[in-house]
């Protein structure tokens, strides 16, 4: 695919026949062996300005910034050409010189649009929302069917949560460039996300007409036929991507997951190690791969992928979760209790309101008691109490956790609790209270009640089994 805004590039679109919009070519990507091949390199600016187009097809940036050096200076100060080069640098992660450029150019050329999508994409690259949109309201002031800049504008309102708002924007640019592939799968976005899969996928089915070489339009179609549960026909669509794009970190990823749905878990997991491999350094493989090492029984390979999810990603606090479980089920008592207490921080930090919090306080307490350090931790008790629903179980279980004192009230609530998941997960934490205290048939017959009420949407769940397995007491 083209990686610049090429409609604002009149001369190199002259030169290089890009499709406007950004859309890929159906021509062969030239390769990189191809361009070293080349022995004696241009020096006239139209073959200069061909040949960083090849570059910038196969991604090299700085291979491409060498060769506007090359350009000679005359030609170099063309406004197009500065965009071009501007647009080179926000590919090649040096946004900061491209405002430069961009901004000497609309100090000449004020309303000039295509610098004004340059410097879109500039705030784009520097997560500044409010400043992208004040230039792309300026350029669609100026040119009201400008396509990329509506395209760019429904893609940032989705970025911003205003999906509802975005449909316009890609319906406005289809009117005026009905073939347009951002804009097609832009609409299927919003058309998914409205949860019209109908609308979706006859976009999707005129954009794989359009661009069959189109990797991501095959990611897309398979996405939307997986989330309405059709993930042979995804994985069938998945495929054609991977062919594509076999290197692409994100239709590794979606495959994983239309495999598992099929329950084909093993491949399943081949298919997020793939992308783990393709890029050890992000996170996401690392979710879906540990959870599904879970679900196959191998828990020294989920321990480590949650230990790595939580150094790649210290602000998911299911990283901690996940790794405070496995500590737990290693009796690492204080080293749970730490990586529960991170979780709670960050989900504090997150949503103070949300339904993890007490979860959180609770197994952080657990983990404080077996490991006996009760009295160190009741300021981290004392600080939860007031973050938790009070007169709420959880509430009570934390003070009683705090005080040591109170367990025959709090049996009689979880008794007369008519929820079964608040009920479950209180005799659970009232069976552990009990085993840290050394009443083991009280806690064994406790931890029985929470098997025999078999909620298993709740994390207490799976360490209540491996409490009754480590008891002899598993089924």
């Amino acid at each position: 695919m083209c990686v610049i805004i090429i409609s604002i590039i009149p001369i190199v679109l002259s030169i290089v026949s890009c499709e406007s919009g950004g859309e890929p070519r159906t021509a062969d990507v030239i390769k990189p062996d191809r361009a070293s091949s080349v022995k004696k390199e241009p020096t006239d600016t139209k073959s200069l300005l061909a040949f960083i187009s090849e570059l910038l097809e196969q991604e090299d940036y700085e291979g491409a910034l060498v060769r506007f050096d090359r350009i000679k200076a005359e030609d170099a100060g063309t406004v197009d050409i500065k965009l071009l080069k501007a647009s080179t640098l926000i590919s090649a992660g040096k946004s900061g010189e491209a405002r430069l450029i961009v901004d000497d150019v609309l100090k000449s050329n004020p309303g000039h649009v295509p610098a004004l999508l340059v410097l879109s994409s500039v705030e784009e690259a520097q997560n500044r929302n409010r400043e992208q949109r004040a230039a792309l309201e300026q350029a669609l002031a100026i040119e009201p069917e400008n396509v990329p800049a509506l395209v760019s504008m429904g893609k940032l309102l989705i970025r911003n949560s205003a999906t509802r708002l975005a449909g316009p924007y890609f319906d406005r640019a289809l009117a005026v460039d009905s073939g347009n592939g951002e804009a097609l799968l832009g609409r299927a976005w919003v058309y998914r996300n409205a949860r019209e899969p109908k609308n979706a996928e006859a976009l999707l089915n005129r954009a794989a007409e359009l661009y069959p070489d189109w990797a991501r339009v095959w990611q897309e179609k398979g996405r939307l036929l997986k989330s309405i549960g059709l993930y042979s026909a995804a994985l069938a669509d998945l495929d054609k991507a991977r062919a594509l794009e076999p290197e692409n970190y994100f239709i590794a990823c979606d495959r994983g997951d239309a495999l598992k749905s099929l329950n084909r878990k093993t491949e399943a997991l081949a298919e997020y190690q793939r992308a783990i491999a393709l890029n050890p350094d992000y996170f996401m493989a690392y979710v879906f791969s540990a959870d599904l090492k879970d679900e196959l029984l191998d828990y020294d390979g989920a321990f480590k992928d949650y230990e790595t999810l939580a150094r790649l990603n210290p602000d998911y606090y299911f990283a901690f979760e996940g790794l405070g479980l496995h500590l737990m089920r290693q009796s690492r008592w204080l080293e749970a209790r730490d990586a529960f207490m991170e979780a709670y921080k960050r989900a504090l930090r997150m949503d103070s309101s949300g339904p993890d919090l007490g979860t959180y306080a609770l197994l952080a307490s657990v983990n404080a008691l077996r490991g006996g350090t009760r009295q160190a931790a009741q300021s981290f008790m004392d600080e939860a109490l007031g973050k938790i629903t009070r007169d709420s179980l959880e509430h009570r279980m934390l003070r009683l956790y705090r005080d040591w004192a109170g367990d025959m009230d709090i049996s009689n609530r979880v008794d007369q609790e008519r929820n079964r998941l608040v009920k479950s997960r209180m005799l659970f934490y009232l069976a552990c209270f009990y085993d840290i205290r050394g009443n083991k048939n009280l806690a064994n017959k406790l931890f029985l009640q929470v098997r025999d009420l078999e909620v298993k949407d709740m994390i207490e769940w799976r360490l209540n089994e491996w409490a009754l397995d480590a008891r002899g007491l598993a089924l």
